[in-house]
């Protein structure tokens, strides 16, 4: 059977991704019905990993059931967290199983459409169809997005809605969302309301509500929301990510501890195994933390979805747990491209050191901490500097542990988190009435030199001000909140003086690393705006 050539979706790129060629082939040959040429297939999800990341594609199309390791939810939860995906690539998922509407409903991360087989070239195209078509009525406001420009998408949400109205729940869907990072949330709120008095079981509009409460500060709001949707659909995956995250913001690990547990249980992916090591271990649950990690080095064992810190991480918790020769055993299996990094070789080094004091070995244990330290000259991270910080404690250098300790907490100072580890590092060596003097003075010290830009700002000493972020740059070049106080001051200096090609530059780069940093945050999302407002007002007219 032949079909006429579809002009609007024979020009896609395509991969194809299933563990058995003669599906690959049929799902190849239905496109190839339907005009389409330049289709790639993955067996496996490395394969459909080592595609996507050399090429960009406008149409996946992947079977659920992959392997014994790994599936396509998970694969596709791992392309969306590394932001692998354009945001015009279309995934759809193809399963035997009536039920996956079920999963696909209840993950984190779904699809945009999901088809049972078997598959044909007509259904394909019926659905693709329907696809392409939301991507056309959306694009006024993904093109706004794509800039930045959040306001401005808003705006295209109204008029796309008047527009293509049957397009009415993905529209309300992206404007709520836009409006939470803009911290418009009375507005949020309405737009959820609204879809809410259409249909009172829409759970994507309760967990907007409840994430308009969260932003708010109303956590107690929140988690009488979470938990109703829990009461509906005990499977559903992103309401227990909001109970851990409110759970976190009230200081209640534990319960954050139990919620990202019970998500882990529902979709088993080496990123929520993760996610559940991390809470256990700054918790002080080793034995959770443990099996969580072994879980994830398991789960990702010589595929490309393993990451070094996941290794680092289980070493970590054998010293912690008094087991040196299962860290050093862990941390000697390492794949050989580890330690082309130098911030790997660093944390490995420290951790190792940690290991031969446990063992008595002091000789080794120095050799250790001096590889350590050099590495992390060249190359420095917040896990291997507080790995350092406490190899450094144990091996009775308590004043070289305080600098770094000090130092991991200036790289980022609004990072709690990292504070948290921090601490964790000073009470497992007994330093914690250390913590007062290292971690807040540490804070205490970056807030200083951002209140003192902002002060030579105002005083109309702005090249003072800009050239005191940009020294604490040099030194904490990751640093979220001098960065943005760096972009702020720039693009004042340039709103006050005029266009500057060098501020430009440098603001574009602050940002980039934000975005980087702290995907999707709402003052980062600001601040974009700040710009694109300055330099309208400022560029030179062309």
């Amino acid at each position: 059977m032949s079909l006429v050539p579809f002009s609007h979706i024979s020009a896609l790129r395509c991969l194809v991704i299933d563990d058995m060629p003669t599906m690959r082939q049929n799902i190849r040959m239905h496109l190839g019905q339907l005009g389409v040429t330049k289709v790639d297939q993955a067996a496996t999800p490395d394969e459909a990993i080592r595609f996507v990341q050399s090429g960009t594609y406008d149409l996946i199309i992947c079977d659920y059931n992959l392997n014994k390791e790994s599936n396509g939810q998970q694969l596709l939860e791992f392309f969306r967290t590394q932001n692998m995906l354009s945001p015009t690539c279309m995934f759809i998922m193809v399963t035997a199983e009536s039920g996956y509407n079920l999963v696909a409903s209840a993950a984190e991360f779904q699809p945009d459409a999901y088809m049972l087989k078997p598959l044909t070239a007509s259904r394909i195209a019926e659905r693709v169809d329907r696809l392409l078509e939301k991507q056309h009525a959306m694009l006024p406001v993904t093109e706004k997005m794509k800039r930045k420009d959040i306001t401005g998408a808003i705006i295209e949400c109204d008029n796309v809605l008047k527009s293509a109205p049957k397009w009415i729940v993905e529209i309300m869907k992206t404007k709520g969302t836009l409006l939470i990072e803009q911290r418009r949330i009375d507005e949020a709120r309405e737009v959820y309301k609204q879809a809410l008095a259409m249909r009172d079981d829409l759970v994507w509009a309760k967990i907007g509500l409840a994430r308009c409460n969260i932003v708010a500060g109303q956590m107690d709001d929140a988690r009488v929301i979470v938990q109703d949707v829990l009461a509906q659909n005990k499977q559903f995956i992103a309401a227990y990510d909001l109970m851990a995250q409110i759970d976190e913001a009230q200081g209640n690990q534990e319960g954050a501890l139990e919620a990202l547990t019970k998500s882990s249980e529902i979709i088993p992916s080496a990123r929520r195994s993760r996610l559940v090591g991390d809470v256990a271990y700054r918790s002080g649950h080793l034995d959770q933390a443990r099996e969580a990690y072994d879980k994830v080095l398991k789960h990702t064992k010589g595929s490309l979805t393993a990451q070094p810190t996941d290794l680092l991480s289980l070493a970590q918790v054998h010293i912690d747990s008094g087991d040196p020769d299962a860290a050093l055993r862990l941390l000697e299996s390492a794949p050989r491209r580890y330690e082309e990094s130098n911030i790997f070789v660093s944390a490995q080094a420290a951790v190792q050191a940690q290991a031969y004091v446990q063992l008595g070995d002091t000789i080794s244990a120095q050799q250790a901490f001096e590889t350590a330290r050099q590495a992390a000259g060249k190359e420095a991270s917040d896990t291997a500097t507080l790995a350092l910080a406490k190899a450094a404690f144990s091996m009775g250098k308590d004043e070289e542990g305080a600098k770094l300790i000090a130092e991991a907490v200036k790289s980022d100072h609004e990072n709690k988190t990292l504070q948290m580890l921090a601490r964790k590092v000073l009470a497992d060596t007994g330093r914690a009435n250390l913590a007062e003097e290292l971690i807040d003075g540490a804070v205490k010290h970056c807030m200083s030199i951002i209140a003192e830009a902002n002060a030579l700002m105002r005083s109309a000493k702005p090249d003072e001000s800009l050239a005191r972020l940009e020294e604490a740059l040099a030194s904490m070049p990751e640093n979220t909140g001098v960065l943005l106080a760096a972009a702020q001051l720039h693009l004042l200096w340039m709103s006050q003086r005029g266009w500057n090609e060098e501020y430009v530059k440098r603001v574009r780069r602050y940002l980039a690393t934000l975005d980087r940093l702290i995907p999707g945050n709402d003052r980062v999302a600001k601040m974009h705006k700040f710009l694109r407002d300055t330099l309208t007002k400022v560029a030179p007219k062309s």
